[in-house]
């Protein structure tokens, strides 16, 4: 059996959709799919209307097989993760919130996943950078409206890395089209949705353009 990993948003799930969920139908006899997202589980299922094998979420913080099972996690540092919360704190941000994988809060509990904080205005990369400050277990990314906080083994890659050990794929193919997708796509060879030129990885115009570059 071969694989294909996908991010949702941008990739999977753009303005081609629906031909995208019609492809990835009809090549389940071959390939099973996957898709590698920043979205909470809950949250990916709302839009996702095709099924998986397995979804990774959280940006690669854990990992759901298809009976709806966590087969892996990763956590925030306890002492790192009370650090982070007195920041955000500290910076008077207010809109954010606390992903504990079964449920999300704004208090402080032990065993956080990640940290969503909602963009305020044009600070936020230099708030980003205070919140992590020093810290050596912890990273953040900027999303189209958030300050992402997590484990630094917590990635898209990693999670993939650990996804093989449990599985045995002959061929992998992986899709991508934001700065949360890079390491995967350069560790799997994988293919970046974009219209520029890229020099470190091969790119694609749409993720329907994945079936001319996979065996069939």
């Amino acid at each position: 059996m071969k694989l294909i990993i996908s991010d949702f948003d941008g990739t999977f799930y753009d303005s081609n959709y629906k031909e995208n969920i019609k492809f990835i139908e009809s090549i389940k006899d071959n390939f099973d799919f996957v898709v590698a997202t920043g979205r909470h589980y809950k949250s990916l299922k709302r839009d996702l209307k095709t099924s998986c094998k397995y979804y990774i979420c959280n940006d690669g913080g854990y990992i759901v097989n298809d009976k709806e099972e966590i087969i892996y996690k990763k956590y925030l540092n306890n002492n790192e993760f009370r650090i982070v919360y007195d920041r955000i704190n500290e910076l008077n941000y207010r809109d954010y919130y606390i992903d504990y994988i079964e449920y999300f809060d704004t208090k402080i509990n032990d065993k956080a996943s990640k940290i969503s904080i909602k963009i305020r205005d044009n600070n936020a990369y230099k708030d980003m950078l205070y919140i992590i400050n020093g810290l050596e277990e912890t990273y953040g990314y900027l999303s189209e409206n958030w300050i992402n906080i997590l484990p630094k083994k917590a990635c898209k890659e990693n999670a993939i890395d650990e996804l093989l050990k449990m599985t045995n794929y002959e061929n992998i193919y992986v899709i991508g089209n934001e700065i949360n997708d890079y390491g995967m796509l350069k560790k799997y060879n994988g293919y970046l949705i974009t219209n520029e030129d890229s020099d470190q990885y091969n790119t694609i115009n749409s993720f329907i353009e994945i079936k001319d570059k996979i065996n069939l």
